[in-house]
């Protein structure tokens, strides 16, 4: 027969101590991983699976001019100037004046992954709960989206060259703001362009994500080029961009200050890496003309991506030197990495923590640069 117990008394469980509100990390003990808990996350809206109530309606585009009022007050904005094809960047403190007269902006994201610890917070950082197998601590930094173009475009390869270009601009300016504020050990900027990539909004836009530890695969990546540049005397990356230079089978593109390439051992399926051919630590540091050209390679691969695989969801990645790290500035190389979402992540590489890929980077960068000859025939060297 069975029998009905009581609900579990307050003090054998922890639940009771749990703010679901607060973002906090927890130590994996097993695997030396940290996990961001941010319960909030889930009250994102979400517009490639709308609630049952919203079946046949149009959702409001919170992204879309007009709509301003539905994102928080924005921390950077820029407009370009059509009659000069230039662009400006506005203060946003005066924005509040001219809602309407922007191409990108950069605003707080309404459901962060992480605890607000930029200057304007009032909130004082809690100090870490550890045991001797449950360790978790808070989670501070910030979280920013920053929003592409005006229209509701759904991919890059929708936007003008100078709206990514602004776009760029202020992935540089915010990674350079974050990397200012006293205890930010790591900052990332990301894109996901469909429901497969993780976008829950259709309207063009990234992320930015700022955090006060660096994450334990970044900090073994670095250990790895720390490594390298000691034994070596060369930085890691720019060892394998002139290796696959000379190599030639996995470069896509190349002009004389960037590469596009698959890398030797690409983790997931038609993974590109641009990056630049002279050593750069950090992202943020380089100059306009610079970031207009990465601007405009980054455009080209994912045109070049949606023409081998229509509709396909993808990512790209920002990874700039930590301003957390240790590390000699001539260690880091920074880079972009763009993929396209058509493998599943199953059982194995889940258990294993290895992953399988279905197409080698020699073919994958055969097909890139089909696309890149019959858009300029010219020869890559």
């Amino acid at each position: 027969m069975l029998e009905a117990r009581p609900h579990e008394p307050a003090s054998l469980s922890d639940a009771s101590s749990v703010n679901r509100d607060d973002v906090e990390s927890r130590l994996d003990p097993i695997t030396g991983n940290w996990t961001i808990f941010a319960p909030h996350r889930g009250q994102r809206p979400e517009e490639f699976v709308p609630p049952k109530d919203f079946v046949g309606k149009q959702i409001r585009c919170p992204f879309c001019p007009g709509n301003e009022s539905e994102t928080p007050p924005p921390v950077w904005v820029g407009r370009v100037v059509e009659d000069d094809s230039s662009h400006d960047v506005l203060d946003p403190s005066s924005f509040q004046s001219a809602k309407n007269d922007w191409s990108v902006r950069v605003v707080p994201n309404k459901f962060p992954a992480v605890g607000d610890a930029s200057p304007r917070s009032h909130h004082a950082p809690k100090p870490p709960r550890e045991a001797s197998l449950f360790t978790r601590r808070p989670l501070t930094g910030g979280h920013e989206v920053i929003i592409e173009s005006r229209s509701h475009a759904t991919s890059l390869s929708q936007l003008d060259v100078a709206e990514i270009q602004l776009a760029f601009l202020a992935f540089r300016d915010r990674i350079r703001y974050w990397r200012g504020v006293p205890g930010i050990a790591y900052v990332t900027a990301f894109k996901n362009a469909g429901a497969r990539a993780g976008a829950s909004l259709r309207h063009t836009h990234s992320q930015l994500i700022a955090t006060d530890r660096v994450p334990s695969a970044v900090a073994s990546m670095i250990d790895r080029m720390i490594r390298h540049r000691v034994s070596s005397g060369c930085c890691l990356l720019c060892d394998l961009v002139r290796a696959e230079l000379k190599a030639r089978q996995r470069v896509v593109w190349r002009d004389k200050s960037l590469i596009a390439y698959c890398p030797f051992a690409s983790h997931l399926p038609m993974l590109v890496r641009v990056t630049t051919l002279e050593h750069q630590a950090c992202y943020e540091d380089l100059d306009d003309l610079m970031i207009e050209s990465a601007a405009r390679l980054v455009r080209r691969v994912v045109a070049w991506l949606e023409k081998i695989r229509p509709g396909t969801a993808y990512n790209f990645c920002l990874h700039t030197r930590p301003p957390g790290t240790q590390d000699p500035p001539d260690s880091f190389h920074w880079s972009i990495d763009i993929f396209p979402r058509i493998t599943q992540i199953a059982g194995f590489e889940w258990g294993s923590h290895c992953m399988i890929n279905p197409v080698l980077p020699e073919i994958a960068a055969s097909k890139f640069r089909a696309c890149a000859r019959e858009e300029d025939p010219r020869r890559l060297r």
